[in-house]
């Protein structure tokens, strides 16, 4: 039971992007279990040989809706560190948000998910995932006082 827990949370591990963004409760990675998502993904304009996504670490910042390699994975790799915020001058432009399409894309919680994975652990980070996609990108904020919790 510890062994595959173990094993489970490794692989769980490499699903954590350089940038914070935890490409284990992205939709480009769970359409593997989800044909309707797929469809939709498809749908949308990502080639269906590109899907699933098994994560920016496993395709070395090769994401299917960029243009190119991620600029910000080859930056952390370039320096041997495994997270952004390992890094002297985290945190950087690389990392700012954005407002374009700030709705739908998780990039705007990059700096907020690293600094989670600094305090927490990647261990820590992971069991709070799922809770903290439903609070932050489905939810509302109230300027300078965050999001409106239940």
């Amino acid at each position: 039971m510890v062994k595959h827990r173990y094993m489970k949370l490794r692989e769980r591990f490499k699903l954590l992007a350089p940038c914070g963004i935890d490409c284990g409760i992205c939709e480009l990675y769970l359409c593997r279990d989800d044909q309707a998502l797929m469809d939709s993904l498809v749908s949308r304009g990502i080639k269906a040989e590109d899907l699933p996504c098994p994560g920016c670490r496993a395709v070395k910042g090769r994401c299917p809706v960029l243009p190119s390699v991620c600029q910000t994975y080859l930056c952390v790799k370039s320096q041997h560190l495994d997270y952004c915020f390992e890094c002297d001058s985290f945190p950087c432009l690389k990392l700012h948000p954005a407002a374009d399409r700030a709705a739908i894309l998780p990039h705007n919680l990059k700096i907020y998910n690293l600094c989670q994975l600094q305090n927490l652990g990647p261990e820590e980070f992971i069991e709070r995932a799922k809770e903290n996609k439903r609070r932050y990108y489905e939810g509302k904020m109230r300027v300078g006082q965050g999001p409106e919790l239940d």
